[in-house]
C-alpha cells in the first residue's frame, strides 16, 4: 500500500462518512490510522445516541442524522453501499470504499460479481491463489476492503467479492473483472433491471490493456469487450473436464455440488492460469476447499431425513440450480420477503416437478402459490405454511427417509430474519429439534 497516496485522499479535507455500519466503522478506523489529524463526521439513520458514543470513541467529529447533515459542505463523502442516493443530489464529492480501493489497489485485485455464485467463486478463487500468493478475500463476503490496507503489500493479491451497490457509479475496475451472471434482484434499489445490470458492468468497463475480463456469454455487455473470455463458450465444462482457452483438465475432486459450481470452478481455474498457478496447486486447493455456510450446506440427518441449508438462495434461478444439484430432494421450502421480482421461471419449473413437495411460506410463498393457482399450475404436492417452523414440520411429514428436505427460499430474509444467515441457523435448529 502506498501510504502517501492514500493520505492524499483524506489529508486536509472535511469528510463525512454516510452510514455507520460495518463499512462506515472501517472507513473511520482507516482514515484515523493514516491521517490522525482528520476527524470525519458521521451521518446515519439509526440510533444516534448509540452511534455517537461509539463514533466518538473511534475519533469521529460530529454525528448527525441523515436529515441534519449538510452534504454539500464536505470535500469528500464516503457512502455505505446500500444507501440509495436521492434523485437530483450532487454526487461530485461522493465516493465509496470500493471506488477508492480499486483506484489505488486495482492492479492487484480480482473482482467478482454476479447475481448468484459470487461468494463461492470468490472464496474458492482466493483459496486457489493462496497456493502461490499471499491472498486477501474481501468485500461483500463480509470483510470491508479498508480493513486489510494497513497489512497489504504490493506483492499480495486481493479477491474482491463486489456487489452492484459497491460498483454503482464506480469509475475504476480491477485487473481481473468477472461478471458471472445477471438475474432479477435488488429491484427495490434500482429504477430498472438495466440499471442494476449496468452497475455490475463497471467490473470491466474501466479496465486497461493487459487486464482480463471474464463475462457470461449471455450478458448483453459482451460486445463492449471484444477480448473478454466468455463463460459458456471460451470457458466451459463437459461431463469430465474443465475447458479453458489454454487447457482441458479433468474435473478435480471437490465438495462443491452441482454443475453451476463446476462452472464456477472452471472460472477460478482460468484466473489461476492467469496468475501461473499450477494444475497440481489448483487441484489441491479445490480438494481442500470447504463449501460456505448456508450454500447447499448439509446441516444433519434427523429421523432419517437429510436437511440441507441453502438460505443464501434469494432468487428463483438459485432454487432451480439447487434442485438440479440435489436429485434426492423430496421437499423444498420456498418463500420470504417480496421484492417484486419475476418468479415465472421458478413457477414453471416447480409445476413440472410432480415428484416434489413444495412448501410455500411468507409473502413470496403466498404470492407464488396464488400465481400458480391463477395459471392453473398448482398440483397436490404444493402446500402453504405460515412460517419457517410450520414449513419444516409439514415438510418433514412428507419427506422419505434417506431423502433431502431443502431450504432454498428464492427470496430475501429481511421480513422475518436479521439476514439469510439467521434464517439458515433457525432452519438448522428446527431440524435438530424435530
Amino acid at each position: 500500500m502506498n501510504r502517501e497516496a492514500w493520505r492524499a485522499e483524506f489529508s486536509g479535507k472535511r469528510i463525512l462518512i454516510w452510514g455507520f455500519g460495518r463499512e462506515g466503522r472501517s472507513s473511520l478506523s482507516f482514515i484515523r490510522a493514516i491521517c490522525p489529524e482528520v476527524t470525519p463526521d458521521i451521518a446515519d439513520g439509526g440510533n444516534l445516541d448509540a452511534i455517537r458514543a461509539e463514533a466518538k470513541a473511534l475519533g469521529a467529529g460530529n454525528v448527525f442524522s441523515q436529515e441534519e447533515a449538510a452534504f454539500s459542505s464536505y470535500d469528500l463523502i464516503l457512502k455505505s453501499p446500500g444507501i440509495v442516493i436521492p434523485s437530483g443530489m450532487d454526487c461530485s464529492n461522493l465516493t465509496q470504499q470500493s471506488h477508492l480501493f480499486l483506484k489505488h489497489q486495482g492492479p492487484q485485485t480480482i473482482g467478482i460479481t454476479g447475481t448468484k455464485g459470487k461468494s463461492t467463486t470468490s472464496s474458492v478463487t482466493a483459496a486457489i491463489l493462496s497456493k502461490g500468493y499471499r491472498t486477501h478475500l474481501i468485500g461483500n463476503i463480509g470483510i470491508p476492503c479498508f480493513d486489510i490496507l494497513l497489512d497489504l503489500s504490493d506483492e499480495d493479491l486481493c479477491v474482491f467479492e463486489i456487489s452492484c451497490h459497491q460498483l454503482e457509479y464506480c469509475p475504476y475496475s480491477p485487473r481481473v473483472g468477472v461478471y458471472l451472471n445477471l438475474y432479477e434482484e435488488h429491484l427495490d434499489h434500482y429504477e430498472s433491471f438495466q440499471a442494476y445490470g449496468d452497475a455490475k458492468a463497471n467490473i470491466f468497463r474501466h479496465q486497461g490493456e493487459g487486464d482480463l475480463a471474464i463475462l457470461n456469454a449471455e450478458l448483453p455487455y459482451v460486445t463492449e469487450r471484444k477480448d473478454a473470455l466468455l463463460i459458456g463458450r471460451d470457458i466451459n465444462i463437459n461431463a469430465t473436464s474443465f475447458i479453458t482457452p489454454n487447457s482441458v483438465i479433468p474435473i478435480p475432486e471437490t465438495r462443491l455440488i452441482g454443475t453451476h459450481n463446476q462452472m464456477n470452478l472452471a472460472v477460478a481455474w482460468t484466473i489461476a492460469q492467469f496468475y501461473s498457478i499450477s494444475q497440481v496447486q489448483f487441484e489441491e486447493a479445490v480438494r481442500e476447499f470447504q463449501p460456505l455456510h448456508h450454500r447447499l450446506e448439509p446441516v444433519g440427518e434427523y429421523h432419517g431425513i437429510r436437511f440441507v441449508n441453502d438460505s443464501i438462495s434469494t432468487i428463483g434461478q438459485a432454487s432451480i440450480a439447487a434442485l438440479n444439484s440435489l436429485p434426492e430432494t423430496d421437499v423444498i421450502l420456498i418463500g420470504g420477503m417480496d421484492r417484486g421480482i419475476d418468479y415465472r421461471e421458478l413457477e414453471d419449473y416447480l409445476a413440472g416437478r410432480k415428484d416434489l413437495w413444495v412448501i410455500f411460506m411468507y409473502a413470496v410463498g403466498a404470492r407464488i402459490y396464488e400465481e400458480l393457482s391463477e395459471r392453473s399450475l398448482l398440483h397436490e404436492r404444493m402446500l402453504l405454511a405460515e412460517d419457517l417452523e410450520e414449513a419444516v414440520r409439514i415438510g418433514s411429514a412428507h419427506c422419505r427417509k434417506g431423502h433431502i428436505l431443502l431450504l432454498s427460499p428464492a427470496a430475501s430474509s429481511y421480513d422475518h430474519f436479521k439476514n439469510f444467515e439467521e434464517r439458515g441457523e433457525v432452519f438448522a435448529r428446527l431440524a435438530e429439534e424435530l
